[in-house]
């Protein structure tokens, strides 16, 4: 009976998801229903409430590194607890906000605590836990991020509409505290070595273990300073700035892109939920297939796909072409935030692997806001969004000839 027992990590994968579902729904995707409100009361114009996002995303981008160091130092679990803790705190502060710069100052720290209990943490986390199924793993908890977009945000919107905005900023902190500390205090554990197991309970031989338990993996690949050394990360280090800049730089603007096919806004902003369901489809989807498929080709089938799409937006004019660009956009759009993670330890293995996917996720956050930003100047000079479209369609091509460009990975051994 024994034999039959749930491996440990799949309730790891669980409280992950719970993280992830968190991470997107409040800290992302809730962030549009505000702005209307906070301008109302306040009068700050859109692009001064909107340029607390950039802030936000800017900031969660390059406090990666910082997070994948303290990672490595103390573990994802004691990082996850701080930052549990901190973005509950932050959340209730925000609805004390009466001046600008203060709306800036928190949304910042807020981005840290976030980042801190998001896809870099979990990502690490789970790889600690995962071996052979490591991408169906990361993709299960990723989902989490679709189902926040789908679930949380909506809530919060009835919730600012009966109740107001700060009352939805404090029930979010307190959620953050009912809901993310008490799942990583009481059902995370850095690795399974803790619990006097292995890494995937079907996975048993003696390459598994090593001194006190600790599963092998976490002893295998290459420093963060040799990797940096190498030219494959400089090229996965390019193809995730330009993946990320194309997507976002389409999917921040898509609601008024599938206008232009005709259809009305309330339509439109129907179909960005669609995409973000579908979304979580394709985290699961291509979770898998990188565990059963060869990476480059997987990598090759998201950047394309999503190129394919923008594409073929580019010259439909009709509502069903509109719901065609939106499936496939949205399933291969799912990829990038699973792959990115995954393409760590395929590369590089998981001796320094959350300083790597903390750089790496620097490359995705600058990229993202650089891409939301680019569209709109474009939009402004002339007119139309076609000459950003053709530009993301190049980003992404190019982002597929940088990540083939890497090469094979060549996993290692480190010697203490």
């Amino acid at each position: 009976m024994a034999d039959k027992k749930i491996y440990y990590g799949w309730y790891i994968v669980a409280a992950c998801f719970m993280l992830c579902f968190l991470f997107a729904g409040a800290g992302f995707y809730s962030f549009s229903i505000f702005i209307a409100p906070i301008e109302r009361q306040f009068g700050w114009n859109r692009a001064a409430i909107s340029l607390t996002m950039s802030i936000y995303l800017i900031t969660g981008g390059l406090m990666g590194p910082v997070f994948g160091r303290l990672i490595e130092r103390f573990g994802p679990r004691r990082v996850m607890l701080v930052c549990a803790v901190g973005a509950g705190a932050c959340f209730l502060l925000v609805s004390l906000t009466r001046w600008l710069w203060y709306f800036y100052v928190i949304y910042a720290l807020l981005a840290a605590m976030v980042c801190g209990m998001g896809v870099v943490p979990v990502s690490a986390l789970l790889s600690n836990w995962f071996d052979r199924r490591r991408g169906t793993a990361i993709g299960l908890s990723m989902v989490g991020i679709s189902a926040g977009g789908l679930f949380l945000a909506p809530m919060v919107g009835v919730v600012t509409a009966y109740l107001g905005w700060q009352a939805s900023f404090v029930i979010i902190g307190l959620m953050v505290w009912g809901i993310a500390f008490p799942a990583v205090f009481f059902i995370v554990r850095d690795h399974p070595g803790q619990m006097g197991l292995i890494a995937e309970d079907d996975v048993c031989n003696e390459r598994n273990l090593c001194g006190g338990g600790r599963p092998a993996p976490l002893d295998m690949g290459w420093q963060a300073k040799a990797a940096f050394r190498t030219r494959a990360f400089w090229f996965v280090f390019v193809s995730f700035f330009l993946a990320p800049m194309a997507q976002m730089g389409v999917l921040q603007h898509q609601v008024p892109l599938i206008m232009d096919t005709g259809m009305s806004q309330a339509a439109a902003a129907a179909l960005l939920g669609v995409t973000a369901g579908v979304g979580g489809l394709g985290k699961l989807s291509f979770g898998r297939m990188s565990d059963i498929w060869p990476f480059h080709y997987v990598i090759l089938l998201c950047f394309g796909l999503q190129a394919l799409s923008v594409l073929f937006l580019i010259f439909t004019r009709s509502p069903a072409g509109a719901w065609v660009y939106a499936v496939c956009f949205g399933f291969s759009m799912g990829g990038v935030i699973v792959l990115l993670p995954l393409v760590v330890g395929h590369f590089w293995g998981l001796l320094s692997y959350g300083v790597l996917l903390g750089v790496l996720w620097v490359a995705n956050s600058l990229g993202g806001a650089l891409g939301t930003f680019a569209s709109g100047l474009i939009y402004d000079y002339t007119g139309s969004y076609r000459y950003a479209l053709y530009m993301f369609v190049g980003a992404y091509l190019i982002s597929i000839a940088s990540f083939f460009l890497a090469g094979r990975p060549v996993v290692r051994v480190h010697q203490k």
